[in-house]
């Protein structure tokens, strides 16, 4: 079965074992040292299966952050936390030149299980 990308199914359909994923979200530029501020998305069992966000950034085109595959191993793995540190796969418009964004996320993946 190949990794699961966003999905409008249902979190159930996708992992009938999951009982609840919670994933914490924060955004810094890559070259800048502070603290993350983290944000909460909480997905239940008839919650859209939707891991991927756009980037937040008014100059980045077509970027945004894909969950997806950093969920899908964690689950698949039966693990219940990971924490991650992806880029943003777009880039930005301003110039002549294609810069890819500086924007990242750092993010935390917990998982509960139905028992």
């Amino acid at each position: 079965m190949s990794p699961v990308t966003t999905s409008k199914q249902p979190l159930t359909e996708l992992y009938p074992n999951v009982e609840r994923l919670t994933l914490f979200v924060a955004f810094e530029e890559a070259d800048v040292e502070a603290d993350p501020n983290y944000q909460q998305i909480i997905f239940g069992p008839d919650s859209e299966a939707a891991f991927r966000l756009d980037c937040s950034r008014e100059d980045c085109v077509d970027g945004g952050f894909d969950y997806a595959p950093f969920i899908d191993k964690l689950i698949r793995s039966g693990g219940e936390r990971a924490h991650e540190t992806i880029a943003c796969d777009g880039w930005l418009s301003s110039g002549e030149e294609r810069q890819p964004c500086s924007l990242q996320s750092e993010f935390r993946i917990i998982v509960q299980y139905r028992h």
